[in-house]
């Protein structure tokens, strides 16, 4: 399954200045992490994602360069900082939950798009998370 639609989108997202409403609390402790990860990417930009990193998943055979644009997005689309995700200095982690959840959310996206969307990126992280990191299930009562 490909989920480079989904990488293309997120980096839209963040050119367009997509951002969510908790994006001013983690600025500063993202902004670090990912200065820190395009330092670690210097020099090998284009080689595939896997070969730079540990334990990709979403972006296994695509350019290293990547990366950081997709994390950039999905902080804002779900209004987290970094280490809800990840354990900080042990990015390649997968003990935290949501890392895992991430994960399985876009397969989840990839197929709904895939088979009632015609492969257009109908449905995002933002159709439900809205800029916070627990979607609301049903819409707000008036």
């Amino acid at each position: 399954m490909s989920y480079r639609r989904y990488g293309v989108l997120l980096a839209v997202l963040v050119a367009a200045g997509v951002t969510s409403p908790a994006a001013t609390y983690q600025e500063g402790s993202n902004a670090e992490h990912l200065a820190a990860l395009e330092r670690r990417i210097k020099g090998r930009e284009e080689r595939p994602a896997e070969e730079v990193f540990e334990n990709i998943a979403l972006l296994k055979g695509r350019p290293a360069s990547r990366l950081p644009g997709m994390m950039r997005a999905l902080t804002g689309l779900l209004g987290v900082d970094c280490g809800f995700c990840h354990v900080p200095t042990r990015w390649e982690s997968d003990e935290k939950a949501a890392k895992t959840t991430a994960r399985r959310h876009f397969a989840m996206q990839a197929g709904m798009n895939r088979d009632y969307f015609g492969g257009t990126n109908a449905v995002t992280c933002w159709t439900c998370h809205k800029g916070q990191p627990k979607p609301e299930s049903l819409p707000p009562q008036k």
